[in-house]
């Protein structure tokens, strides 16, 4: 085939996927054809099935790969920059979305479960350890969110003048501190207790109440007082 063909061929099946996806959604599509669709906006005139393919093979599914840290993508055969910004920003604005939603919806957080839906989202698709510090009005709704450290929940114990400060700044009623443990178990650690107690002992001496602390884990979320850790 001709260059000038073979060029004509890809920009006829790229206008068919995009008409497949404004006829009929994404609901009619493959992981690997979302995928496909979604590169031809960082590849042009580029046939971008093979290269789909070769990131459902290596991730397993559509999630996975869209959740991958963007260096890690980096790695795959035909992926630059400019393509794994382009898969990582779909996730992360998907994410940034439904957590706006459940903050105008003005979510609870002094409910256990509201607190745990929200802690869940936050920290969907996180590869590594993060801590972040919810500051809460009289109410239990969200008037201020810190990341705090992409480290233990040990770390941040030993920055409380920042924590502190936050809430101060924030006028919290009350905290909620929340952090993951990626791939692994919800149920706090030995040392994720100490700092705990460490931190809910500062917080008191300026009359601001540790609501709770959430822990996400790869498959459920654990709160710490309504596990008792904080009795």
């Amino acid at each position: 085939m001709k260059k000038n063909e073979s060029g004509n061929c890809h920009k006829g099946h790229r206008e068919n996927v995009r008409r497949r996806f404004l006829t009929g959604g994404l609901e009619v599509f493959a992981s690997h054809e979302i995928l496909e669709l979604l590169l031809f906006y960082s590849i042009p005139q580029k046939d971008t099935n093979p290269l789909a393919h070769r990131l459902i093979d290596k991730y397993g599914n559509l999630f996975n790969v869209l959740s991958a840290p963007v260096e890690e993508l980096q790695s795959v055969d035909g992926v630059g920059e400019r393509t794994a910004i382009l898969l990582s920003l779909v996730f992360q604005i998907s994410r940034w979305i439904r957590l706006e939603a459940m903050k105008e919806a003005g979510v609870n957080f002094l409910s256990t479960q509201a607190a745990g839906e929200y802690c869940r989202e936050l920290f969907c698709g996180k590869k590594a350890e993060e801590v972040w510090e919810l500051c809460l009005n009289q109410r239990g709704n969200l008037i201020g969110q810190h990341s705090m450290t992409n480290g233990s929940i040990v770390s941040v114990s030993m920055d409380l003048r920042t924590l502190i400060a936050n809430a101060i700044l924030s006028h919290a009623e009350s905290i909620l501190l929340a952090h993951n443990h990626p791939g692994g178990d919800a149920n706090p650690s030995e040392e994720d207790c100490a700092a705990t107690r460490y931190i809910r002992e500062a917080l008191s001496k300026v009359n601001i109440p540790l609501q709770d602390h959430i822990i996400v884990g790869e498959n459920e979320v654990v709160s710490m007082r309504e596990a008792g850790f904080l009795d």
